[in-house]
């Protein structure tokens, strides 16, 4: 395949190498082209102003100047400014994309993955364009072989309004035969009602008007009137035509939106599975951790309060909205041991948790309409004094809509209870937040945060108590004995901040002697066998009591009553079971309990 007998340039612009020889390659197939390739825009710009080129095939998505702004500047220069310009982009975009690129001075699109043939093709055609701006076509077959394979309607026009050239393309797509419209004034078959049915004169039609003005006309949501008088919706560019700096006709070149528009649905389809997937992870979360579920629901209505206060516009409020539903999404790497610890986290714990922003972030960048909250949360542990993480940003390094979720996030950390902290006022959070701003939290959200979450309600039920079956396990999964199933010391604090009224409470230690003997005699399978049957006679023994195994043989029951018989019942079950175990209990009744934890001791 070959344009004309002339040797053409062609740039080709992609930062990917990879890209370029792929380009390179395909051109290479065509004897009178030759590929100039250029890794960045000024690279590019080095090369126009070097040698002449002849068409430019341009990525868009390129770092420091990208594809439109390159774009504009060859418009710009007298000498560049008539190159045209075929955009390669990796995917498809929206129509104001489109009309943007067209703005900036392109003469078409091509979507990566390229299909050859019609790259091919279509470079065939803007170079045959191109050409005719300074003579007439010398070749009216080698036009009508190109024209007919570029894959979209083409037709040309005199001065008259007369079509000279339509292609069969153009003919399926509007309906008519080539006799209906060759050498007929097009504007009265195809241009000339509107959307309204209402009469367009021809002086009036944008695509003639190209022959008067000698710009160009792009539009990528025009309509044409297909032969049945129904209307076929185009993007469409017309093109005048020169010779000798004089018009003498124009070319246009439309595709049908029908295919673009379905194109659109499957991306609209991606889109909208892509959010079902991310739906499901919440909801995985959730079901994991029924806590983590109330506070992102928390956080998000923070966020809002804040942002509204901070005069943030509409849809900044619903992007943030959407970053607070999202911004624990990455805890679904987190492991369970972890996430579910109803208890503080030690310092490996707490480098586990901390991954999670890292996770979010990595599960979300790669998903277009997500980019961009996946910016925001990757940064709502930061700190406005750089001690945060995981990148030890500080002041307005940080995103600000992640400056509002980071307080957001702390002030529903404070108003509710944990496990292993009570929750705050909100008088007394409103009054942290105060004192750290400037250290932990933007000085500028933390002033419109004490006035939008002043009078906010919280529930001061709000607790990680186990609520269901599957909490309840977890809460045994961290604070029972795999043996025993009964309570491990661990869970006494716990108990005593929340479950124990009274300040005095009795404590009974349990020892067994001589148990490492038993093991010898009958084996550590029967030692186990033992403890089993053993804690469940002091557990029925002890009713309302709360019973602990200590370690290994040693067990303690707590009691806000005095447990009557318990050492004479103990020492006759285990006489009953004539062994070499002996057992002794020691009573002990501790005083104001709540501050002397540290008396109960075994």
């Amino acid at each position: 395949m070959s344009v004309i007998n002339m040797k053409y340039n062609i740039l080709c612009i992609d930062d990917n190498k990879n890209n370029l020889y792929t380009l390179n390659a395909l051109l290479s197939t065509v004897e009178n082209i030759k590929c100039v390739e250029a890794l960045n825009a000024k690279e590019a710009l080095h090369i126009l102003l070097k040698q002449p080129i002849d068409l430019i095939l341009c990525d868009v998505q390129m770092p420091d100047i990208n594809g439109f702004e390159l774009a504009k500047i060859i418009r710009s220069n007298k000498k560049t400014k008539d190159i045209p310009i075929i955009f390669v982009t990796a995917v498809f975009k929206n129509d104001e994309f489109i009309k943007y690129g067209f703005e900036m001075g392109a003469v078409d699109y091509i979507t990566k993955p390229i299909d050859d043939n019609q790259l091919l093709n279509k470079i065939t055609l803007y170079l045959k364009i191109s050409e005719q701006k300074n003579e007439l076509l010398s070749s009216k077959k080698r036009f009508y072989d190109i024209a007919q394979s570029i894959g979209e309607g083409i037709y040309t026009l005199d001065l008259e309004n007369k079509t000279t050239f339509i292609n069969n393309e153009a003919l399926n797509l509007l309906g008519f035969k080539k006799s209906e419209l060759f050498g007929k004034p097009i504007h009265d078959y195809i241009h000339y009602k509107d959307l309204d049915n209402k009469q367009i004169v021809a002086s009036d039609c944008n695509i003639h008007k190209t022959m008067l003005s000698g710009d160009v006309y792009k539009n990528d949501n025009d309509i044409l009137v297909k032969k049945d008088g129904t209307f076929l919706n185009v993007s469409i560019v017309a093109t005048p035509l020169f010779i000798d700096n004089n018009i003498v006709g124009s070319v246009t070149i439309f595709k049908d939106k029908t295919v673009q528009n379905k194109v659109e649905a499957l991306e609209h389809e991606k889109i909208k599975n892509q959010e079902q997937i991310i739906l499901s992870m919440i909801d995985m979360i959730e079901a994991r951790d029924s806590y983590t579920a109330g506070h992102t629901r928390r956080v998000s209505d923070y966020c809002v309060l804040i942002a509204k206060e901070m005069d943030y516009s509409k849809d900044e409020i619903e992007l943030l909205r959407d970053a607070a539903w999202l911004h624990d999404i990455g805890k679904i790497s987190t492991p369970d041991s972890v996430l579910l610890k109803p208890s503080k986290l030690n310092n490996m714990e707490y480098s586990l948790i901390k991954e999670h922003l890292t996770s979010g972030y990595e599960m979300l960048k790669s998903i277009d309409q997500y980019k961009v909250i996946a910016e925001i949360i990757r940064e709502h542990h930061e700190r406005y004094d750089g001690a945060g993480y995981p990148q030890g940003l500080k002041g307005d390094e940080i995103i600000p809509l992640s400056r509002i979720m980071i307080v957001a996030d702390a002030f529903d950390a404070m108003t509710t209870n944990r496990v292993y902290k009570p929750r705050k006022t909100i008088d007394v959070a409103l009054e942290e937040l105060e004192e750290l701003s400037a250290i932990q939290f933007h000085p500028e959200v933390v002033t419109s945060a004490l006035v939008a979450l002043k009078d906010v309600v919280v529930d001061i039920g709000i607790s990680q108590d186990p609520k269901t079956l599957i909490e309840e396990q977890r809460f045994a999964y961290f604070y029972k004995d795999r043996l025993t199933n009964l309570f491990t010391m661990d869970y006494l604090e716990l108990i005593l901040r929340y479950y124990v009224d009274e300040n005095d409470v009795y404590i009974y230690n349990i020892e067994l002697h001589n148990f490492s003997e038993y093991n010898k005699q009958y084996s550590w399978k029967t030692g186990d066998q033992f403890l089993i049957e053993f804690s469940k006679y002091i557990d029925n023994l002890c009713k309302g009591s709360i019973v602990f195994r200590v370690e290994g043989d040693d067990f303690m029951v707590m009691s806000t009553n005095k447990i009557l018989d318990i050492e004479m019942n103990l020492k006759d079950y285990i006489d009953s079971k004539k062994t070499v175990i002996t057992c002794t209990i020691n009573e002990k009744l501790v005083k104001d309990i709540h501050s002397n934890i540290d008396k109960i001791s075994i």
